[in-house]
């Protein structure tokens, strides 16, 4: 009976131990732009370390701002999304608040980050950067009268930063 009780409590302390290499989440740095009127606050630059090449990282961005926004999509910047040369990946699973017809002054997107190839660094060790384009419905004169219903009028398009190293620092 005490054998069992021990494997037991060692099951469930495994089960909630974090996974052996997951990625850690080192800085997180945000910028503001301003369209007119309405001043947008974002998460745009996030570090990871100890990333294994393939791991999948859930990321969440957060944004506010000073009149309403819409969430209109994210995606990889077209011209070089990925660096160095030698780094590659993916994005999926994307969600994104406040949605048309809900606006508001605060949202976040949710997606998941897959590097499939990383590049050398001096150290030893390997590194990426995903270059992601966040566009938001703005606002711009925090006049509901103009532009859509939920006001906005025109779109804002935000450089996210996404870094992995796989150092532990």
């Amino acid at each position: 009976m005490r054998a069992l009780l021990i494997t037991v409590v060692a099951l469930a302390w495994l089960a909630a131990a974090p996974a052996f290499g997951a990625a850690l989440e080192a800085s997180r740095s945000q910028t503001t732009v301003t369209v007119e009127r309405n001043a947008i606050t974002v998460d745009n630059d996030v570090k990871y370390v100890s990333y294994e090449v393939g791991e999948q990282i859930p990321i969440t961005i957060e944004y506010s701002a000073t009149c309403n926004i819409v969430f209109n999509g994210l995606g990889a910047f077209r011209a070089r999304p990925f660096t160095p040369m030698a780094a590659a990946g993916q994005i999926a699973n994307i969600g994104g608040t406040p949605r048309p017809g809900g606006a508001a002054t605060a949202g976040s997107v949710t997606f998941d980050m897959q590097f499939t190839k990383l590049g050398a660094t001096p150290g030893g060790g390997q590194s990426g950067l995903a270059r992601l384009d966040l566009v938001l419905g703005v606002d711009k004169d925090c006049n509901l009268a103009t532009g859509d219903p939920d006001g906005v009028d025109r779109s804002a398009t935000i450089r996210v930063l996404i870094s992995v190293s796989t150092d532990a620092q």
